[in-house]
């Protein structure tokens, strides 16, 4: 069950912890999405009692981390300061010893920056539970051609990021880049296992197959590409 938002931590821990109580009453498992930023501020007493309600649920933190540097997050993010307060947080939250999810999101404006994304998080931010590699969603504030690399040109940099995160003995997965994409690391591509196991989900319908899906050896453990990116780049 995702709790998200806005920003779910600026609910206050007691809102907080009655979803959480809520979600383990219902036998599943929590996520709760944060962008870290609240977390810095939270007081000590708030902060261990909602990690202790989601140790509960069986759930863990999963942080939107864009960047590896004040500028480039301020550029992505808008937010001034940003960067400082998140990485905080994000200590803060592993200090906690609930497990930490870090999702970098893909796109026009960072994917050069991958490699060194992966080479910041492995120095400043040890002890997170696994790393996802996310390429973003063509909706929203970012549909358009604007801020959707092709999946080509995100390759490159994403391999030499997924080595140095290996070479860290960093966790990590791949979402919304087809496995076709990923040369030799292709297991880490996280629809691989929901295919295979017949798992249903938003992937089924955010992502459809095309023509050059036809022979891939990936064709029955694959969805195929995004449907958002098919319809801004037409094709793989």
């Amino acid at each position: 069950v995702q709790i998200s938002g806005g920003e779910p931590l600026l609910a206050g821990a007691e809102n907080i912890c009655l979803l959480l109580a809520a979600v383990k009453k219902m036998g599943r498992r929590a996520e709760l999405q944060t962008n870290a930023l609240a977390a810095a501020g939270l007081k000590e007493a708030e902060i261990k009692r909602i990690t202790r309600a989601l140790k509960v649920a069986d759930g863990y933190f999963n942080v939107n981390f864009p960047a590896a540097s004040p500028a480039l997050d301020l550029k992505i993010t808008k937010a001034r300061g940003g960067f400082k307060k998140r990485l905080a947080g994000v200590k803060r939250l592993i200090k906690t010893g609930a497990p930490v999810r870090l999702t970098h999101v893909i796109s026009e404006l960072n994917y050069s920056q991958l490699p060194a994304f992966a080479a910041f998080a492995a120095k400043n931010m040890k002890g997170i539970a696994w790393l996802q590699f996310s390429y973003i969603k063509g909706i929203g504030r970012a549909d358009g051609s604007k801020y959707l690399p092709k999946y080509g040109e995100v390759r490159l940099y994403l391999e030499k990021a997924l080595t140095i995160c290996r070479a860290n003995k960093i966790h990590c997965e791949v979402d919304h880049i087809p496995p076709c994409f990923l040369g030799e690391i292709y297991a880490l591509n996280v629809d691989i296992v929901k295919m295979r196991e017949g798992v249903k989900g938003p992937h089924l319908q955010e992502k459809k197959r095309v023509p050059a899906c036809r022979g891939c050896r990936f064709i029955k453990l694959c969805p195929g590409p995004r449907k958002d990116y098919i319809a801004v780049h037409k094709k793989l």
